[in-house]
């Protein structure tokens, strides 16, 4: 059904957490995630993560719909966090949380898999990367 002019239409927002211990990665990640049209939340380590995760949940009910998650920081890891993340969310569906590294694929694979990640992306993190692996993880 067609609104009429001048009446808006509210558009549903989606949301991004971001943990990176570098504050240039996490700029550049945020301004990523905004030109999709994300809402973005960043923080510096694994174990603020799973807090703002736990913040989200208790305070509006809701997971972030896209979590990126570097595999190498200080004060909780990549795949500390995501276990931490996926045990936070008591029967919710979770949104898709990815894992940032500059290891190579093969050297991560497994310990993201047991982690509960959706996928992983190389660092530097390009746009089309990422794109294709929310794409593939909609047609799931």
């Amino acid at each position: 059904m067609l609104q009429p002019l001048g009446v808006a239409t509210p558009m549903p927002v989606r949301t991004a957490l971001i943990a990176d211990d570098c504050s240039i990665t996490r700029e550049m990640h945020a301004g990523l995630l905004h030109s999709l049209g994300y809402t973005v939340i960043a923080v510096s380590s694994g174990s603020a993560a799973a807090n703002e995760t736990r913040l989200a949940i208790e305070t509006h009910g809701q997971v972030f719909d896209l979590t990126l998650l570097d595999f190498d920081m200080p004060g909780g890891d990549g795949p500390s966090a995501a276990r931490a993340i996926r045990e936070s969310l008591s029967g919710r569906v979770p949104g898709v949380m990815v894992c940032v590294t500059s290891h190579a694929r093969d050297q991560v694979a497994a310990l993201c898999s047991a982690a509960g990640f959706d996928g992983i992306v190389s660092k530097p993190l390009e746009i089309e990367a990422l794109t294709a692996l929310l794409g593939a993880r909609r047609a799931d």
